[in-house]
């Protein structure tokens, strides 16, 4: 699966996982789970309670962060050597930012919660350089925001869901700041979520950015209430978190909003269309809904043409898909 921990952080978040009695990790995980599916903040003032998050929820955010990141890094030639991580938890996005971008040589992470920074630096011990020697910092993300401009790529995964519209269009000023090259922001499929990531494409866009990535162009986002946009990444469930929960089945789905845009000057690479939906396979055709330039289009693609029928076996929700020349 591609939501896979690497060896190093799999390895760590379970020896970390060893050091409670499965009774506490049980009951920490289950109460972080009623707090998140709920929209409750969790205080994580036990070190009980910043286990269960490594276990329960720090694969499941790695896994989409590593899906945006990817994407974005396939939409450019960009390539940083510095990396900022707001809102940065126990780590979880830089983890995905180092695999995706292999030329970052150094990281700061940036976090209000010191529990969560000093787990993540246990976490990191044995990870790629840019992240073991990063410098860990005790900083609230509306004062990192405050900064100028240090680092070529900006990312924060599941921290500003939460705060109202008139917040969200400040901090994508601020992240446009921020940043010398890169943005990448990545919140909960939900739609708060999905409306966190709108409200900051719109300030990028309105900075000057441009869009890698997941639309395929600049324009207004053309989804409408009550659809909200977003993908799924599919993910193995750690020993540690299958025992947590009780559960049997050996992964999970997470979905996720995100949106990665790019300082002006940087050529992007922007998808020709977006698959928005999981493809609908019958015997006639495959159905798809794509965001394109021009808006949202169902295409059908017709069995007899077998050439794009080979495609859409390679495609499913999420992935570029090519226009015909019908939509095109």
């Amino acid at each position: 699966m591609s939501g896979e921990l690497p060896p190093a952080l799999r390895a760590a978040v379970e020896a970390l996982a060893a050091e409670f009695p499965g009774r506490e990790l049980a009951t920490a995980s289950a109460a972080m789970s009623a707090d998140y599916r709920a929209g409750r903040g969790t205080r994580f003032s036990r070190p009980v309670d910043l286990a269960a998050y490594a276990v329960t929820r720090l694969p499941a955010t790695f896994a989409a962060a590593r899906a945006a990141l990817t994407e974005a890094a396939a939409r450019t030639d960009f390539a940083p050597a510095s990396l900022i991580d707001l809102g940065c938890g126990p780590g979880s996005a830089a983890w995905a930012a180092v695999e995706a971008f292999p030329t970052l040589a150094g990281a700061e992470l940036v976090d209000s919660h010191a529990g969560m920074l000093a787990t993540g630096q246990r976490l990191a011990a044995g990870a790629p350089p840019a992240l073991a020697g990063a410098a860990w910092t005790t900083l609230a993300i509306d004062d990192a925001l405050k900064r100028p401009a240090t680092a070529d790529i900006v990312v924060a995964s599941y921290a500003f869901n939460e705060l109202p519209a008139e917040r969200l269009r400040a901090s994508g000023a601020a992240l446009a700041r921020l940043s010398r090259g890169l943005v990448v922001i990545v919140e909960p499929g939900s739609m708060a979520g999905f409306a966190a990531v709108r409200a900051l494409r719109d300030a990028l866009i309105a900075a000057g950015w441009s869009i890698l990535a997941p639309c395929p162009g600049d324009g207004a986002c053309p989804i409408k209430a009550p659809d909200w946009c977003h993908f799924s990444q599919r993910l193995p469930r750690l020993r540690a978190h299958r025992a947590a929960k009780g559960a049997e089945v050996p992964f999970e789905d997470e979905p996720y909003s995100y949106v990665a845009a790019a300082a002006p000057g940087i050529a992007v690479r922007p998808a020709a269309a977006r698959i928005l939906r999981p493809p609908q396979a019958t015997k006639p055709a495959t159905r798809f809904r794509l965001c394109t330039p021009s808006g949202i289009i169902d295409e059908q693609v017709a069995t007899r043409d077998r050439d794009r029928t080979r495609l859409t076996r390679k495609c499913g929700w999420g992935d570029e898909f090519p226009l015909s020349t019908t939509n095109g």
